[in-house]
């Protein structure tokens, strides 16, 4: 939770892994309704009403969904894995009945039919989806401003907190480094769940294809998609992927599960009987593991070379020292798969913006599977046919099919933001093409032509980067997760654009091929650096289907380097402290009862004024311990009069009207009985 402290002699203690959460719930310390009002206290004081940003549609039934958690506990019904305890998802996926914008202002109002997979899974093992986060539109982007705007740095204001071109998962991020919640869901298709992981000192893992279902998630890409966990620990994200790396059986919308072309092994096959067993500390004894030089400021091969900061070489050779430690054996090494087959590196950024894109396929050969055709085609007509698919499978009757929607509100251009740079890099999304792409008698996404080559040849290239680990030996490659970090000005300042768009920045390193490829990632946290004081994440990678033994070695160098940090901008509240004492009675106690409802007038002096009342009830051989009510995470002082209450006196408050869900006053309302139960409402106002 926020700042659960579960094992004194640490009262306060920002951060609290998974495990110390269900040793608070288990104890009877709290209930799962108090600690989703701590981490909304956090939310209030922290990323709401024009700070961090994170999280710009909440749950508004969480507290319902945390009752229900707390009335198992008291029943004595089986406590489920995650019982419990509050997560975040990205806003590209679907949970029934909230809006699923995937940060567009074109699917402002869309409302999802039913949850993604992902978000089942979790909350049948008990989780409580606290709200969605924040990212570009459609995911096509990084840190451009959508419909909800975009999060900012929890750690260095003056920076970014996820890669300028790809890291759109930027609200799943900056939400978990502050601790407004346990955990969050992100996504990747080039590197945004690698990239913002990088910037907050946080776990992420990118799968190799099909072993976490994608479907109920907004596609982009569908050849890159994949299902990104954040976590601030590799612990928490092995407890996460024991619930949703299990077998979907559905596969419609899941581009790689449903397409028939490329063999994927079954997931029993793969993932371990128990994500639990991987914990090993001394798994890298022995280990030979590469660094592309390209990565550590020796990329002068590269047409587009990579120059990376100092601070971030400091870092690494830090991250050495420990692996070397840990038994393993560093080499340096050339890196034939970006210089092969990555088109940001081989691009000159002197030439003009059609010279760029023929450099970018010269090692792209017709006979080779990938033409220019096949570009056009998975930018075009494979994007508009999953969005299609997207829309006509949840069927909202306000947006039947993508030939209904306004392209010119997919992406607009936020006013005053710089014009992107996607065009130098290769073919960009038209927007208003790939609407006019979809109709009737369309067909389906597998029958595109030319897609059987592709794949297979999307296939071979990857068995080519495995040919090239096992003929240098190398159990896994390591390297920076970044070369630098943008500043946070890049959308409206050219000098910053200039230094973000540069390879190495832009994106996270390795850029889209890693993707593309279905190359398996785990990024942990390398330190902070000491110029900027920007975290950084250390990257591990190797071949397909080898995420066990990734994780491994990415569990064994965390246990042994510990360099995560508590962002500055988010520090502990009085309010994060949990007691640690039992307080909850089992066997079916009944929790108090509160309502909540709010009174806003203009006086004369056109301030505007709120006023708040309520009504709360226990059991006759049950009493109210306490009644706390706050407005923007403030304590307000109330009266209690029998069983209503209401505020001392009015409460000033903003007097604009038509806000955005995340500039609104939030109140809430919380209620604890004697008998250690609690109930809480959520009100948000105009």
């Amino acid at each position: 939770m926020a700042s659960v402290s579960v094992f004194p002699p640490q009262p306060h203690r920002i951060e609290a892994s998974i495990n110390e959460i269900r040793r608070a719930l288990d104890q009877g310390w709290i209930t799962s309704v108090e600690l989703v009002s701590k981490y909304l206290h956090r939310i209030a004081v922290y990323d709401r009403q024009g700070k961090l940003n994170s999280i710009p549609v909440l749950n508004l039934s969480v507290f319902e969904d945390a009752a229900a958690s707390d009335h198992r506990r008291a029943s004595g019904l089986p406590i489920r894995l995650l019982e419990g305890i509050p997560f975040t998802v990205k806003d590209s996926y679907k949970v029934k009945g909230m809006t699923v914008a995937s940060g567009s202002p074109a699917f402002r109002n869309l409302v999802a039919n039913e949850d993604a997979f992902t978000v089942q899974m979790l909350r049948d093992a008990g989780a409580v989806l606290i709200g969605k986060t924040n990212m570009p539109p459609m995911a096509a982007g990084g840190m451009q401003r959508g419909v909800y705007g975009r999060a900012e740095s929890p750690y260095n204001k003056d920076y970014l907190t996820a890669a300028f071109a790809s890291g759109s998962s930027n609200g799943s991020v900056t939400s978990t480094a502050a601790s407004f919640a346990a955990f969050g869901m992100a996504e990747e298709t080039v590197s945004s769940g690698r990239s913002p992981a990088s910037n907050n000192g946080l776990v992420a893992h990118t799968p190799s294809r099909g072993l976490i279902s994608i479907r109920g998630n907004w596609p982009l890409y569908p050849t890159c998609d994949v299902v990104v966990p954040h976590t601030r620990n590799v612990q928490d994200l092995l407890e996460i992927l024991d619930i949703i790396m299990v077998k979907d059986e559905r596969t419609a919308g899941d581009f790689w599960r449903a397409q028939p072309f490329v063999a994927l092994p079954p997931l029993s096959d793969v993932r371990p009987s128990s994500f639990e067993s991987l914990t090993n500390t001394k798994t890298l004894q022995g280990k030979r593991i590469g660094v592309p030089k390209i990565y550590i400021g020796k990329s002068k091969p590269l047409n587009n070379p990579i120059n990376t900061r100092q601070s971030i070489l400091d870092l690494w050779y830090q991250a050495k020292k420990t692996l070397e430690g840990l038994g393993a054996t560093v080499v340096e090494t050339e890196f034939p798969l970006i210089t092969e087959y990555d088109t940001v590196s081989t691009v000159n950024p002197a030439k003009s913006a059609q010279s760029a894109n023929n450099t970018g396929l010269q090692n792209m050969s017709v006979s080779d599977g990938i033409t220019e055709e096949w570009n056009s085609i998975e930018r075009r007509e494979l994007v508009a046919y999953a969005w299609d698919d997207f829309l006509r499978q949840n069927g909202d009757p306000a947006y039947p099919s993508l030939s209904s929607v306004d392209a010119s509100q997919i992406f607009p251009r936020p006013p005053g933001a710089l014009l992107d740079r996607y065009r130098k890099l290769g073919t960009p999304i038209s927007y208003s093409a790939v609407v006019s792409l979809v109709s009737e008698d369309r067909g389906s996404i597998n029958s595109l032509p030319g897609m059987e080559v592709a794949l297979s040849t999307l296939e071979n290239r990857r068995k080519s980067f495995e040919f090239w680990l096992q003929s240098e030996d190398f159990d896994c490659i390591v390297f920076p997760a970044n070369a630098d970090v943008g500043r946070a000005d890049t959308d409206t300042n050219k000098a910053s654009a200039d230094a973000t768009w540069k390879n190495g920045v832009l994106y996270s390193n390795g850029n889209r091929v890693i993707r593309h490829l279905g190359i398996p990632t785990i990024t942990v946290p390398m330190g902070i650096m000491e110029d900027t004081q920007m975290p950084v994440g250390l990257t591990f990678a190797g071949k397909a289907y080898d995420d066990t033994k990734l994780l491994k070695y990415a569990f064994a160098y965390e246990e042994k380097s510990r360099n995560r940090r508590v962002p500055k901008w988010t520090p502990e509240l009085e309010s994060d402290l949990i007691q640690t004492q039992t307080r909850v009675v089992k066997g079916g106690a009944s929790p108090p009862r509160v309502t909540i409802e709010g009174q806003k007038r203009v006086d004369g002096n056109g301030r505007a004024l709120l006023r708040l009342s309520g009504t709360f009830e226990v059991g006759e051989t049950d009493g109210v311990d306490t009644l706390v009510v706050t407005v923007d995470g403030k304590s307000i002082a109330v009266v209690i009069q029998g069983k209503n209450w209401e505020t001392e006196s009015d409460i000033e408050v903003d007097a604009t009207t038509g806000k955005a869900e995340i500039d609104k006053t939030m109140v809430i309302a919380l209620v604890l009985g004697k008998n250690g139960r609690s109930s809480a409402k959520l009100l948000l106002l105009d």
